[in-house]
Parts: C-alpha cells; sequence; structure tokens
C-alpha cells in the first residue's frame, strides 16, 4: 500500500505544476476548447481508454488468479508428499523429506533473487531424487506408492503451470497502446475547464487519477512478483518449510 501512495504521489506533484502552467498560458485555448465541443471528442476518447483497458485487466487478473492458484496447489502437492511419505521405511521417509526441505529452500533462495520464472537446475536435481525414491518404493509399497506418486504428480504439474504462467505478459505492443492512452487522456483533461479554477482542478485531478491509477493496476498484474500493489510472496512457502522443520515433525 505504500508503494502504491508514493507512485500516486510522484503523479500528483508534477501533474499540478503542469495543471496551473497550463491553465496560467493557455486560458484562452481552454475556454474556446469547451465552447468548440472538444469534450465531446474527449469523451470518445476515454471510452475507447476504458473499453482497452477493461479488456486488459481482465486478461491480466484471469493470468493473475491462475499463477496463485499454481502457487497454492505446489505448496499443497508438497505438504501431501510429506505426509504420505512419513509412512514409508525410515531410511526412504528421512530421504523424501530431505529432498522436500531441499526443494522448499531452493525455491524460496531463487525467488528472493528474482529466479522465480526460471527453470533451475538445483531444483530438477531434487525432483529427480523424489523420482528416484518412488521408483524403488513402487516394487514393494503398494497403495502408498501410488499415493505418493499422485502427489508428486501434482506437484511437478504445479511448478510447471507456475513457471509458465511466471512467463506470461501483456504483449509490449498492446502495453504501449495503452500507455499512449493514458498519457493521451490525461493531456486532454488539462484543456477541458469550467469556470472554477479550483473546482476545475479537483475534477481533472480526478480524471487523471483514475487514468494513472488503471495503468498502475495493469502493470502491477503484468507483473505479480514484483512488489506492488498486490504481488505474490513466498510466504506460503516460508511457513510450509518453518512447519516441516519443526519439532512436531522431525
Amino acid at each position: 500500500m505504500l508503494t502504491f501512495i508514493r507512485r500516486v504521489l510522484y503523479f500528483f506533484v508534477p501533474f499540478t505544476a503542469v495543471f496551473w502552467l497550463v491553465h496560467e498560458q493557455f486560458e484562452t485555448v481552454i475556454s474556446r476548447s469547451t465552447l468548440n465541443g472538444l469534450s465531446g471528442f474527449y469523451s470518445a476518447d476515454g471510452i475507447i481508454f476504458g473499453l482497452i483497458v477493461a479488456f486488459v485487466i481482465q486478461r491480466e487478473w484471469e493470468m493473475w488468479v491462475n499463477l496463485s492458484e499454481s502457487v497454492r496447489a505446489e505448496i499443497d502437492a508438497i505438504r501431501e508428499m510429506w505426509k504420505w511419505s512419513a509412512y514409508a521405511e525410515g531410511t526412504l521417509c528421512a530421504e523424501a523429506h530431505l529432498h522436500l526441505k531441499n526443494y522448499l529452500t531452493l525455491i524460496v533462495a531463487e525467488w528472493d533473487a528474482g529466479h522465480v520464472n526460471k527453470r533451475s537446475a538445483e531444483v530438477d536435481a531434487e525432483l529427480d531424487g523424489l523420482r528416484g525414491i518412488l521408483a524403488g518404493m513402487s516394487l514393494s509399497a503398494g497403495v502408498l506408492s501410488l499415493q505418493l506418486q499422485s502427489a508428486f504428480t501434482n506437484l511437478t504439474q504445479a511448478r510447471d503451470l507456475r513457471l509458465n504462467y511466471s512467463n506470461e505478459h501483456m504483449p509490449k505492443i498492446l502495453k504501449r497502446i495503452v500507455i499512449f492512452a493514458d498519457i493521451l487522456l490525461i493531456i486532454l483533461s488539462l484543456f477541458l475547464g469550467v469556470n472554477n479554477i479550483y473546482i476545475d482542478y479537483i475534477f481533472t485531478a480526478a480524471i487523471s487519477l483514475l487514468a494513472f491509477t488503471l495503468i498502475l493496476v495493469v502493470d502491477d498484474l503484468d507483473n505479480p512478483f514484483r512488489p506492488g500493489a498486490w504481488h505474490l510472496t513466498t510466504d506460503g512457502y516460508v511457513s510450509l518449510l518453518k512447519e516441516l522443520t519443526s519439532p512436531a515433525h522431525d
């Protein structure tokens, strides 16, 4: 929230300066623009901008939800594997738990290092270790092996989905169009005025702030791991790692 407020303030300060400069230098143009019907063209621009942004936000929100669900599914699969592997023979149980702890530790470390959207050889090695354990159990463990294989499949699928969704971004041309439309909407709002300068500032600032906020929302949704108004964190992984490494699970 503090990041969002700071970004809004960074917008408001220069906007206020530009607003007063425009009204000082182009007051005659502002008065004529209202009489000549520019407000109608401005309304059309606002409608087009709203439609574009609505489409973009809907698409980006779907991607964000899919990504967050894949993260939750990955965490749930790790917990499920941990619980089922506890019923395995002592050595196999210890090996499986070690691989799962290492997996969580690596995910948190790579996430914090900004490599959350890249496939890691170290993480793949831990998964290969788990595959080896499952292959050894399949001949003797029966139902337990089937449960572990199911949980392992869910884990690898959730990881693949997380990586895939992490690399999905808005096309650059579409992002540029949205930003251009936003800038156009803000600039044109400066040339549409009412008689009272203070009321004019309030309404113009409100319109510009709305347009700017929509761009912030789109940008945050397109960068789900970067700190912003909302973003995905490692809290779920860290919490599970603490839970599994507590004395109660040893």
